[in-house]
């Protein structure tokens, strides 16, 4: 592990606590670059919390002027997704349409202040068929509609606001069993409401948590999860049901996932002592920018595919088992016999995929060491999304 993304590590921990304790932070350490600590909170959505406490410095005006017209910015933006999000769930509440708002914009309500917590979307869901009559509300509220775009309807206002809505909870295409699992509707209306609903805490928890491993396990996630967590659980988890937790994440396949989740958002942000692993997973999270990358896939396919001290990576990478390749492949479920022709089929589609070249770009660039670091993290995470 390299000894500036300790440090990193540790002083991030710094400015962020700061921010939420409205203190002036440490100084920079010598072995920081401010660079570094820019660059990074940029790219992994914490801008605000690293943002607000550098300014406290004394640091040169080029940086500060930078800072200052970021911070003015997230600000901003956060008054303006705050202020919609409250305008779009009442109109849809009048016009009689069942809905819940989703992730960013309902946990920026449990931090200190909500512009601490970036989010470059609203997420919110449609129950029911009411797809249609939802966009037209959405029309006259201003927005653009973008039309169906994967697995949710894109509305845009301005250059500020960018709106998803979803028809489902997770989506099928990464996760059969967890589709299923959020289609068991857990939602309750809120007091006062007709047609508005929100999570128990417990069930939110869950969400959030699924969501995180779903893209964990696609291209990797930010650390800006791990703040979600510590704050989440520091306000919430003496209230909340242990017992119903631990049922709900293991239905979903997610428990060891949560477990070593929540423990690296608390030694990263109580400063406690790290051990290698956390390390590796808070540097590989550090460098996953907010959603991840692309070439990151690799990584949860193949620890599907090995167990722990596998030396055969490549042969698992180029010749799957029967069992992974009949998840895209199911005509190999009647015909097992023609798996060497699954895997050619396989091998020429991946010559014109732009994901699949990535992954096989990933795996031959990495090295030995940093091969068997990646996947020691994802057995140890354990993820197992089926499609």
């Amino acid at each position: 592990m390299a000894e500036t993304l300790v440090d990193i590590r540790l002083y991030y921990a710094e400015l962020i606590r700061a921010c939420l304790e409205k203190r002036k932070p440490a100084p920079i350490p010598e072995k920081v670059s401010l660079n570094d600590l820019l660059s990074y909170a940029k790219t992994g959505q914490i801008s605000y919390p690293i943002f607000s406490s550098l300014i406290k410095l004394d640091i040169d005006e080029e940086h500060a002027d930078t800072i200052r017209q970021a911070l003015k910015l997230s600000t901003f933006r956060t008054f303006m997704q705050m202020g919609a999000f409250t305008e779009i769930t009442n109109a849809l509440e009048a016009a009689g349409i069942r809905h819940q708002v989703l992730k960013g914009a309902i946990i920026k309500r449990d931090y200190p202040s909500p512009e601490i917590r970036e989010m470059s979307d609203i997420d919110l869901v449609i129950y029911d068929e009411s797809l249609d009559k939802a966009a037209k509300v959405m029309e006259k509220l201003g927005y653009k509609n973008h039309g169906i775009i994967k697995h949710h309807m894109i509305f845009t206002k301005g250059n500020d606001l960018y709106v998803e809505v979803h028809w489902c909870l997770f989506d099928e295409s990464v996760g059969h069993s967890q589709h299923l699992y959020f289609n068991d509707f857990r939602a309750r209306r809120i007091d006062g409401k007709k047609y508005t609903y929100e999570f128990s805490h417990e069930d939110f928890y869950v969400y959030l948590i699924a969501h995180m491993a779903k893209h964990f396990f696609e291209t990797g996630c930010g650390i800006r999860n791990l703040m979600d967590i510590y704050i989440y659980v520091n306000k919430y988890g003496e209230q909340m049901d242990k017992e119903y937790l631990d049922k709900e994440l293991e239905k979903c396949g997610i428990r060891d996932f949560e477990r070593e989740m929540r423990e690296l958002a608390f030694i990263w942000l109580d400063s406690r002592d790290c051990p290698e692993f956390y390390e590796n997973l808070f540097a590989y999270m550090l460098d996953s920018g907010i959603y991840g990358k692309g070439e990151n896939g690799v990584w949860g396919q193949l620890a599907k595919e090995t167990v722990a001290g596998n030396r055969n990576i490549k042969v698992h990478y180029y010749f799957p088992s029967i069992k992974f390749m009949k998840e895209k492949y199911t005509w190999l479920n009647k015909a097992p016999f023609l798996l060497p022709i699954a895997w050619a089929v396989r091998g020429v589609c991946g010559v014109s995929s732009k994901t699949s070249r990535e992954h096989r770009q990933q795996l031959e660039s990495t090295d030995k060491d940093n091969v068997e670091k990646m996947l020691d993290i994802y057995h140890r995470l354990n993820l197992n999304f089926r499609k």
